[in-house]
């Protein structure tokens, strides 16, 4: 099947493992980043452009998504952001005050049409030789495909953080970045607000989600040149390369789909998992020597190492 495919690799063209050979470097050290970073705000076609023929030269761009809810099957698209070696990072708004509503932002009326932004970005996201990069790529790549576009080949950061240090940390792109770029990103909450004073993205000035969204794919640029090369010094590439990065598009499509569910199975399925958990239990309270709560780790502490004596 197309997954069974897709979960090995094979898609059908070129294999996930395969993506563009790169040679990132070591990522600037904290005091080398810019505080006074610019952003480029794109409104127009020619600017766009410029972006995406800088991907293409470069071969690898780290792509962002800014929508209006965290259901990202339903989301609506208000903005993308790229982040290429050499052009810098820019903004794409494309859905802010879409609801009618009234921004106090002057450049609301110059967005460039949804429908035109996504047409001209399409052959980059689908360009076999650029490599996308993303953080939890898999959001998206949802918002994408909602609308026609397959991404692909990518690299996801926080994948590739994960397979490198999963016990260390979190990681969140705000945590990464303080943790290895040493660097306070912009956090949500300060560009949309908190509790019933919360804005949905689509009702933030563009200046201001400019500042934030440009600078997540820039964040995410980055996290890849530190992160990326650390997979083959520390033997970790097959880890990334053929279990965790090739199961996004198949947990996507899952996703996507839905998963049917047969309930006379799934019935008979929690009875006999019942059945068979109570003579379990039983076994272990016999080999205990007595009734204890084995959802209680403190009770299953006194009966190893206190009342059976094993060593820890």
């Amino acid at each position: 099947s197309p997954l069974l495919r897709r979960s090995t690799g094979d898609s059908g063209g070129a294999p996930a493992a395969s993506a563009p050979a790169a040679n990132p470097a070591t990522a600037p050290p904290g005091a080398a980043w810019s505080a006074a970073m610019k952003y480029e705000t794109v409104f127009d076609e020619a600017a766009l452009a410029r972006f995406i023929a800088a991907a293409h030269e470069v071969g690898v761009v780290a792509v962002d998504t800014e929508t209006d809810s965290l259901d990202a099957i339903s989301a609506a698209l208000v903005g993308v952001s790229l982040s290429v070696e050499g052009a810098g990072a820019c903004y794409l708004p494309l859905g802010h005050g879409a609801k009618g509503l009234q921004l106090d932002d002057a450049e609301t009326s110059r967005q460039m049409p949804a429908a035109k932004a996504l047409k001209l970005l399409k052959p980059l996201l689908e360009d076999p030789a650029v490599l996308k990069i993303g953080h939890n790529i898999k959001f998206d790549a949802h918002v994408f495909a909602q609308r026609g576009i397959d991404v692909s080949p990518f690299d996801d950061t926080m994948l590739i953080s994960y397979a490198l240090d999963c016990g260390a940390g979190g990681h969140g792109m705000d945590e990464l970045a303080g943790r290895i770029l040493q660097h306070q990103t912009i956090k949500f909450s300060e560009v949309v607000g908190t509790g019933k004073n919360q804005k949905t993205f689509d009702e933030v000035a563009i200046d201001k989600a400019t500042r934030y969204a440009a600078e997540d794919a820039d964040v995410t640029l980055r996290l890849w040149k530190a992160l990326k090369p650390r997979l083959a010094a520390e033997g970790k590439a097959t880890v990334y390369e053929t279990l965790e990065r090739p199961l996004v598009p198949v947990i996507a499509a899952m996703e996507r789909a839905g998963v049917k569910i047969d309930p006379a199975v799934l019935s008979r399925l929690s009875a006999d998992f019942a059945q068979r958990m109570a003579l379990h239990e039983a076994e272990a309270h016999r080999l205990a020597g007595g009734a204890f709560n084995m959802g209680s780790p403190k009770q299953i502490a006194d009966i190893l190492f206190g009342r059976l004596n094993l060593p820890g």
